[in-house]
């Protein structure tokens, strides 16, 4: 048994973590609930048929991504952590700052975009080594968790101030009046948010937060092999990315599908609903697959709630005109949704680190992500070619893959190392003695 020193400046490296997420994140969907006024003010700069220069400025997110996110890794291990968040942080301003200053341009609007997408790689590819250099391995899992938790707070964020921000209601003549606020008020968010960090962040603690030797590097081609060998594991990927694109991809036409479904303003209502339903279905249904120590049950069971709340979504015209109204029954089927697909993340992450178990959860985690990203892009892409007939065709597509993933998430292997995430590491814990610095 060996003793460690965890460090207070740990928790102002994790508070740098926190700011950088909110930074970046904040400007993928920022301007996804008021998606009608964003695309009327770009209307006559934006010649391209088949997208809106709403849903572009978030599909560059997903696209360099997936592309950058390798690339990340590879910069994080050649310059260090401190290098790494400097240059986020010089991206973030410079995109934040450009989106604002020149925001009448969208062509700069984009090109700045895609300096914050580029952040965006470098900061969620690199939390993961972060959280190991500062904290004790029994606090890893609560620092994640707390940056993960935070992006999706930041993207409920957007969804409740950016509609205050702007004139949203359909019958006011004012319509659409303080876009320069809200292009505004986010830049400067944005930038403060990653100024921070900046002067924060520490290559590493005077001491070494763990006793354990660190893992050597895997490759991702070589986990990749690993992963692919394993049937339920490579199928939990795919449900898991059609989940969390289907999610993303309401979010991201979340005023569009507003339209849609009845609602005259762009005032957010519908996102709004659906992180409700999530805040609650990601805290209430995790800690009941561990209290039950059942993974498999819990997924399928995700999933199986998906289906009613896509249909009331669908058919909210319809069952809204026998009782409640359309808008309620949206907002219900939108709640259920939230509930079920958000609560499938923590659920389906530890899922699949139980059924890689030998396979570095790190690499798994990163695999994860870059796999739901393409998803959502794919999914974006093929959306937009609808544009013209959008009608119910999103709707009733995305409905049609929930079904597909529900279907096949009934194939997968219940996990053999159903274990909470205290007792996966009480071996690896009791090896260590943790003095407070």
């Amino acid at each position: 048994m060996r003793s460690v020193k965890a460090y207070r400046y740990r928790y102002l490296i994790l508070l740098s973590l926190v700011l950088m997420i909110f930074s970046v994140e904040i400007q993928w969907l920022n301007l996804a609930p008021v998606g009608r006024v964003a695309n009327r003010f770009y209307q006559d700069q934006f010649s391209v048929s088949y997208a809106n220069p709403v849903d572009l400025l978030s599909l560059v997110y997903l696209v360099v991504f997936v592309i950058a996110s390798l690339p990340a890794s590879y910069l994080l291990r050649r310059l260090g952590i401190r290098w790494l968040v400097w240059i986020a942080s010089a991206f973030s301003i410079f995109g934040s700052l450009t989106k604002w200053l020149y925001l009448e341009q969208y062509s700069i609007v984009l090109l700045g975009q895609f300096f914050l997408a580029l952040s965006q790689a470098l900061v969620l590819t690199s939390i993961t080594e972060i959280v190991s250099r500062w904290f004790p391995v029994r606090e890893r899992g609560m620092a994640v968790g707390i940056t993960s938790a935070s992006q999706y707070f930041s993207l409920a964020l957007v969804m409740i101030l950016s509609p205050l921000l702007v004139v949203n209601q359909a019958g006011n003549p004012a319509w659409g009046n303080g876009f320069e606020n809200l292009m505004r008020f986010w830049a400067l968010f944005s930038t403060v948010a990653a100024l921070i960090p900046a002067f924060l962040i520490r290559e590493n603690p005077p001491t070494p937060s763990s006793a354990l030797p660190s893992p050597p590097n895997k490759g991702f081609f070589s986990s990749f092999k690993a992963m692919n060998q394993i049937p339920s594991l490579r199928g939990l990927m795919i449900i898991f990315s059609i989940g969390w694109g289907v999610l993303m991809t309401l979010f991201i036409k979340i005023d569009a599908i507003s339209e849609l479904l009845g609602f005259s303003d762009s005032n957010g209502f519908l996102g709004i609903a659906m992180f409700a339903g999530g805040m609650i279905g990601a805290i209430l249904l995790p800690a009941l697959s561990d209290r039950f120590r059942r993974r498999k049950l819990f997924f399928v069971f995700c999933n199986v709630c998906s289906i009613p709340g896509i249909l009331l979504l669908v058919f909210c015209q319809q069952i809204g005109a026998m009782f409640l109204g359309s808008e309620a029954i949206a907002l219900i089927g939108s709640s259920i949704i939230g509930l079920s697909l958000l609560a499938s993340i923590p659920i389906g992450s530890q899922y699949a680190a139980e059924l890689g178990q030998g396979i570095s959860e790190e690499v798994i985690q990163s695999l994860l992500l870059l796999f739901s990203q393409a998803a959502c892009a794919i999914i974006l892409m093929i959306s937009l070619a609808s544009r013209e007939r959008y009608s119910m065709m999103l709707l009733s597509s995305l409905a049609a893959l929930l079904v597909a993933s529900m279907i096949g998430s009934s194939f997968l292997k219940e996990s053999e190392l159903i274990i909470t995430e205290e007792e996966r590491l009480k071996e690896v814990i009791e090896q260590e003695i943790v003095h407070l610095q």
